[in-house]
Order: C-alpha cells, then sequence, then structure tokens
C-alpha cells in the first residue's frame, strides 16, 4: 500500500526535528543554559502546582528584637535576643490612660490563601532588582515566567483570635524595654562613640515565632504618635510620612504642612523623578525594612514569615511584602498605594505599575475603622490635627484588600485622631466587636486626582513599558511614573502574528543604562 504522505509532506516531516532544534536553540539564548547541554530550565508557571498547606492553629513566642538606624546612623543594625527560658514579661506600654497590659498567649490560626509573588524571592535576587530600578527611575514588571501563583500558609482573618494577637504584636513593637539584657550588632560593630541617641533614630522590629519555628511574625514599629518634634522618632517619621504619603511632598497644601522636597513644578503639578528620588534614599525606612527582613530569613531560612504593623510600620510591612511575596496584616496603615507605585517595585505583568491598588492576590489585609482619619485617608484639613503636626497626609488608597470596622455608623463615633492608636484600636475596637470585619478590594480608588504628575523634563510625559533582557527571567521596565501606561506592540513581517518587540540589550551589568524610548510603531495601552 502507497504511503498517504505526499513529497511535501515528506519534506515537511524531515524539517521538523531541524526546525525544533532551532526553536530550541533560539528560546535558550532567552534562558540560562543547564551545564551548556541546551537544557532549558523549568518554567515557574508550568510547575505542577503543590498542594496547598492545610489549617493549623499557632503559639508564639517573643525571640528577638531588631533596631536599624535610617536618618543618623543608617549603618546602625543591632538584634537583641529574647531567652524564654527567662520568661520574659511581654506586655504593651501605658497610653492615654490605660495602664500597661500584659499580654497573653499570642494564638494563632492560618490558612492556605494564593499570593502572586516571584519564582524566586530570596533577598539577594530581589534586591539588586529594586536597586536597579531605583538607580534608572524605573518600576520593574517582570514575564510572566518570573512569577508564580503560590497557596501560602498565611493568617486567618477572618478568625477574631488570630486578628487580636497580630494586633498585640504589632502594639509590642512601640514597647521600649532598654533595661535588659545589651544589644549586639548585626554585621559592621557599630562606633560607640556615636552610641548616644541611637533609640530614637530608626525601625524597630519584634520577632516572634512558633512552636516549631516554621511561622514566623515581623512586628515592625510605626509612627510614634506625637504632634511635636523631639519625641520619640516622631522628627524622622514626619520625614518619612510626608515623602510617603503626600502628593508632592508636602508642597501646596496646608501651611503648617512640613515640606521635605522641592518638586512642585506649578499649580498641582509635580515632577514625579524628583520625589522619586528623595523617596529612594537608602537611609529611609524601605531600605532599613529589607535589610531586617533580609537578617530574619537568614536566622529563619525555611520558615513562613508574616508581617505586621500599625500606622507608618503597616505601610512599610505592606512594602515589604509586596517586595517579598509575603502574607500582611496591618492596622490603621497610612494609605500606602501611591508610595508602592513610586519605590519600584517588582510588578507582574499586566498590573498597572501606577494602581498597584488594583493588584488581586498580593496577600495584603489592611484592618482599620471609619472614625480614624489617617486609615480613611482624611487627616489632611486645615484643622486635622496631621496638618496641625505638620503631617501632609493625602493619600487615601490601600493595596491588597480593606478590612473595616464601620464604627461612625455602628457605634456614633467622630472621627478623630485619637482613635489611630493601637491601644485605642484593640480595647475600644477589635475586643469590642464579636467578629472581625469582611475585606474587599477597592481598586476604583485613586489618590492626588486633582494632580498632574510628570517625569524629570516633561511636564506631558506619556510612560512606556519597555521589554529588557535580564539574563533569566525577563524584565520589563517602566519609565517614569503616571497614569498612561502602553506597551510595544509588535506585527511581524512574516506572518500575521502579533510579537512583543524586546530591545537587544542585555542588563547582566547593573552599571548598563536604558537608551531612550524610540517611538516608530504601534503602541498598545496596558490594562487598557
Amino acid at each position: 500500500m502507497k504511503s498517504g504522505c505526499t513529497s511535501a509532506c515528506r519534506v515537511a516531516a524531515a524539517l521538523l526535528p531541524l526546525l525544533a532544534g532551532r526553536l530550541a536553540l533560539a528560546d535558550a539564548t532567552h534562558h540560562n543554559v543547564v551545564d551548556g547541554l541546551g537544557f532549558l530550565p523549568t518554567v515557574p508557571g508550568l510547575s505542577p502546582r503543590p498542594e496547598p498547606p492545610a489549617p493549623a492553629e499557632h503559639t508564639f513566642t517573643l525571640r528577638h528584637i531588631y533596631h536599624h538606624g535610617t536618618h543618623r546612623y543608617p549603618e546602625l543594625h543591632r538584634k537583641r535576643d529574647v531567652v524564654p527560658d527567662e520568661s520574659p514579661r511581654i506586655f504593651l506600654a501605658s497610653d492615654d490612660g490605660l495602664p500597661e497590659h500584659d499580654i497573653p498567649h499570642l494564638k494563632a490560626k492560618s490558612q492556605a490563601r494564593t499570593i502572586e509573588r516571584m519564582a524566586d524571592r530570596r533577598p539577594s535576587v530581589v534586591d539588586p532588582l529594586v536597586a536597579q530600578s531605583r538607580r534608572n527611575g524605573f518600576a520593574a514588571v517582570l514575564d510572566a515566567s518570573a512569577w508564580v501563583m503560590d497557596d501560602v500558609s498565611s493568617p486567618d482573618v477572618t478568625d477574631k483570635d488570630t486578628v487580636l494577637s497580630l494586633a498585640y504584636m504589632a502594639a509590642d513593637a512601640y514597647v521600649e524595654d532598654d533595661g535588659q539584657p545589651k544589644w549586639d550588632d548585626v554585621g559592621e560593630p557599630f562606633n560607640r562613640s556615636a552610641d548616644f541617641g541611637w533609640h530614637s533614630d530608626g525601625l524597630r522590629g519584634h520577632i516572634f515565632a512558633d512552636e516549631t519555628n516554621s511561622t514566623i511574625v515581623i512586628g515592625l514599629k510605626g509612627t510614634t504618635p506625637a504632634v511635636f518634634d523631639g519625641d520619640g522618632t516622631t522628627t524622622k517619621d514626619k520625614i518619612n510620612d510626608n515623602l510617603f504619603f503626600s502628593c508632592c511632598c508636602g508642597q501646596q497644601g496646608q501651611w503648617t504642612w512640613h515640606q521635605v522636597c522641592d518638586c512642585a513644578t506649578g499649580t498641582y503639578s509635580c515632577n514625579n523623578t524628583c520625589v522619586v528620588e528623595a523617596l529612594r534614599q537608602e537611609d529611609r525606612y524601605y531600605a532599613a525594612a529589607r535589610e531586617l527582613y533580609s537578617n530574619v530569613t537568614e536566622l529563619y531560612p525555611d520558615a513562613t514569615i508574616w508581617l505586621t504593623g500599625h500606622s507608618l510600620g503597616g505601610a512599610v510591612t505592606s512594602f515589604l511584602g509586596l517586595t517579598y511575596g509575603l502574607p500582611v496584616v496591618t492596622f490603621e496603615a497610612v494609605p500606602e498605594a501611591l508610595a508602592a507605585s513610586r519605590l519600584g517595585l517588582p510588578v507582574p505583568p499586566g498590573a498597572e505599575p501606577g494602581s498597584p491598588q488594583t493588584r488581586e492576590h498580593t496577600g495584603a489585609f489592611h484592618f482599620g475603622h471609619t472614625a480614624d482619619p489617617v486609615y480613611t485617608g482624611t487627616c489632611n484639613g486645615a484643622t486635622a490635627s496631621c496638618s496641625f503636626g505638620g503631617y501632609a497626609m493625602e493619600t487615601a488608597c490601600h493595596t491588597g484588600q480593606e478590612c473595616v470596622w464601620d464604627v461612625v455608623a455602628d457605634k456614633g463615633w467622630r472621627v478623630g485622631i485619637g482613635t489611630h492608636k493601637i491601644r485605642a484600636v484593640i480595647q475600644d475596637v477589635i475586643l469590642a466587636y464579636d467578629e472581625v470585619p469582611p475585606c474587599k478590594f477597592v481598586p476604583e480608588c485613586r489618590d492626588c486626582a486633582q494632580w498632574k504628575i510628570h517625569a524629570d523634563g516633561d511636564a506631558n510625559n506619556v510612560h512606556l513599558v519597555l521589554n529588557v533582557h535580564l539574563q533569566d527571567p525577563w524584565m520589563v521596565l517602566v519609565q517614569g511614573q503616571d497614569v498612561n501606561y502602553y506597551h510595544y506592540h509588535h506585527h511581524s513581517n512574516n506572518n500575521n502574528d502579533n510579537h512583543d518587540v524586546f530591545l537587544d540589550h542585555d542588563l547582566q551589568d547593573s552599571s548598563t543604562q536604558m537608551p531612550p524610548p524610540q517611538l516608530g510603531g504601534p503602541l498598545q495601552r496596558m490594562g487598557g
């Protein structure tokens, strides 16, 4: 019987192995070749998804306290271990008539929650990426192959006792009990001659661990609740607050606002390149928090890490969560989406770098109530306490999900800054309600709608997305920060398929600079 394969068919069959080899070789040029054999690495997105972690219960104890300098002593990094055998007393400091309060056993439930995060989340990999973004002024948007959808053991935010325990951990970060054993330097020894006053400069984190050291909670210290300078870390917190949470560094607002940069270029017009440069100084809280996190992962390399914090500490924990793909629970956190968009944090493809509040699967939950003007983004009027203290709190959008107790409707509370303190939240809100509120996304939220935000030297700048080969995986860079994002879309000369245009620049050398984009082809709006 004659074969049904024609000559054309036989030619095609003969060419298939060659074509397959060429395709594999071409694809290998975009990935690391294993041992020079041409084997392609496993694509994270195609790996079999493991079974989600089972629900569990945990009992946490305080193990370490870290302190990292930020402004006066940026090189300072100290750690104090808490010895379990000594049964240390863990308590909340007295505040506004509330006495010291011993914290009971900290119990929490965990459940699986899906988080979209980088496949390789090691600080040694992520931190250079963030640093490169800071130097170039680009937000990092990685190709899909660099991201995974993981089922992560996370706090059960529907369980009141779990939420209460995390609030205690966030509140404990305010306790300054310096009469206990000495602090040890982490890394290079700190200059003892400059030792005076280091307690009041920096970021402090309390590290809790469960019975098996398999789950670690980091609680970060937030803004000291004082109106005037000179109380604790208030002066430094004000600088960070007005960089993070105002539209343009506290400019063109209330006369009492503490201006921390000179980036306004006109009436409600702001040079965002200038703001980004001010935000990304390495002596700021975000850089200190990343180094603190890196040291915790060295101590507990195989543990699942949760983050919690209050106020500014809550916002910084959210930045860490977005950077490393970690579960986050905050309390009365300052709306931080605008700052997250300016920090150059890694962003998955399809997400809007300028609107991180539209991202799903971040693993972040922000608890707060309607009487707190800081949490709701309303502490910015002429007579507001924040304005009176020099704070420019203009933002209103959180990343992740918001979990809101409506104390104004339920209890008739009046809006006031006194309701922002963590002790008041624990005593009068969390303990007073029988259940925790439901959590939901607010993707329609927009910050600084009246402002025109532009890049350096171009008040009408249109921001473009460029794909650049960064060894493996591929990296997408966003020029500047604004509301308009575009993605190069290329029509192939050989067929009718559409392909992304990838610039032929290899960023193996971190000093490589991006050339200005050349507009010459059709553009496609991202997320549009």
